[in-house]
């Protein structure tokens, strides 16, 4: 299994929780991904950046980077991100696109049960 480096996605069950998925589905379908492991996990997974790149060289898409340009996840606060997923998200709330639709969108995070 591979978590997306930078990133926290909504659970299932909140809202745009499906959309991430499909969204992430819809952006690696039939490509080819190409993963640059950050780190990795006691049980066999790893976190990393996920590229997925058609047939065209124009074709390379940063999955993680695509999710927050689109407003479907968060920047991860609680650990290490990049400047440019900090630039997306805030642009993507600026825009109210995506979960930034929302009064008060609850990060995955701070999600009680």
């Amino acid at each position: 299994m591979v978590y997306l480096w930078g990133i926290q996605a909504p659970r299932p069950g909140q809202p745009f929780g499906a959309a991430a998925t499909e969204a992430a589905g819809r952006i690696c379908k039939g490509k080819r991904l190409h993963v640059a492991a950050r780190s990795a996990g006691p049980e066999g997974w790893i976190t990393g950046s996920v590229v997925a790149e058609g047939k065209e060289t124009s074709g390379r898409q940063d999955v993680g980077r695509a999710l927050t340009r689109l407003g479907l996840v968060w920047q991860d606060q609680r650990g290490p991100s990049s400047a440019r997923l900090r630039s997306l998200e805030q642009k993507a709330r600026r825009e109210e696109v995506g979960l930034w639709q929302q009064e008060a969108p609850t990060p995955p995070w701070a999600r009680q049960e």
